[in-house]
């Protein structure tokens, strides 16, 4: 019996008590105007109906969707990853996490012609949309996530001052997608792939919305404290400063800087006094000439604000 031929595009889709979202998720994909895909989701161990309606849905597509679950228990996102990964099939590959969605039907055609007019990028990207589900009132995407106005291409460098794609908007050629062992050790995934497929090549910018961000309060990102999310990004940033080229130590090291200063905002907007100290301290540790020679007032306006806020909650991680 003749063997099918592999897809030329693998979704990995990474899913863990989405119930209520994950159908949506699937049927964004199976939207798709381009359809030689195959969509593998990896169900880790979820403590809801996440598995059912895995199962539904590949009971329903078996050709082209396969649940790869967790029996012995929660795998976490890196390995879940990784196992999806080692599945594919496709010379390309997409993500697209269970409480995600695609919203532009042509996204995986659009992106695989840019791909193939430009064999020298990488990976391509567009615009995201951010759904904050966390308030029963908000409905509608609040903002977005993307690169910089006009961009056509992101090189490197680029990658490293923002964060300039969401995991939903992104296609990697299957070749690009490098797993090394420090990357299991990183609070997120994403960014450091980014950052290894850009070893590779650039990443093509589409000036689209492909994709919905969902904000909810099961997820693992947006429940955190300022504090926390700064200290997950000390952690990382420093391990890039090792992990690549000792020349851009000192673009990763403003690049946190900047990110440190926008936690900083939320901790004072918050009124986490003994937080926003210890923010402050990191950012200037991460860029010191930035902080106290080229922006000094800045720097001293955030210092008294920390001090003079009150009330101020008790010290958290």
């Amino acid at each position: 019996m003749p063997t099918q031929p592999p897809p030329l595009v693998s979704v990995l889709m990474l899913t863990r008590n989405h119930e209520a979202y994950l159908q949506q998720a699937i049927a964004s994909v199976q939207a798709q105007s381009f359809q030689d895909w195959e969509l593998l989701i990896g169900e880790d161990a979820s403590s809801d109906g996440t598995a059912q309606v895995a199962a539904a849905a590949a009971a329903a597509d078996p050709q082209r969707i396969q649940v790869l679950s967790s029996p012995k228990g929660a795998l976490g996102f890196h390995h879940n990853f990784a196992r999806l990964l080692a599945q594919a099939r496709g010379a390309f590959v997409a993500f697209l996490e269970g409480d995600d969605y695609w919203i532009e039907p042509t996204k995986l055609a659009a992106q695989l012609a840019l791909l193939h007019a430009n064999p020298s990028l990488s990976f391509c990207g567009g615009r995201t949309l951010v759904l904050d589900q966390r308030s029963p009132s908000a409905k509608e995407p609040s903002r977005e996530i993307g690169p910089p106005p006009g961009s056509y291409r992101i090189g490197f460098e680029q990658m490293i001052d923002g964060y300039s794609f969401h995991f939903a908007s992104v296609l990697m050629r299957r070749q690009a997608v490098e797993m090394p062992a420090w990357i299991f050790s990183q609070y997120c995934l994403d960014r450091p792939l980014y950052l290894l497929a850009a070893c590779h090549g650039d990443a093509g910018v589409l000036d689209q919305c492909l994709s919905v961000y969902r904000l909810h309060q099961g997820g693992v990102w947006a429940p955190l404290s300022p504090l926390q999310r700064a200290c997950r990004s000390r952690a990382l940033f420093s391990t890039f400063c090792h992990q690549f080229p000792r020349r851009y130590r000192r673009r990763f090291r403003l690049a946190l800087s900047h990110i440190l200063w926008s936690y900083l905002a939320e901790a004072l907007d918050q009124r986490r006094r003994w937080q926003s100290l210890a923010i402050l301290a990191m950012g200037v540790e991460a860029a010191p000439a930035l902080r106290l020679l080229r922006q000094p007032r800045p720097t001293l306006g955030s210092l008294a604000k920390s001090l003079l806020t009150l009330p101020c909650r008790q010290p958290s991680a």
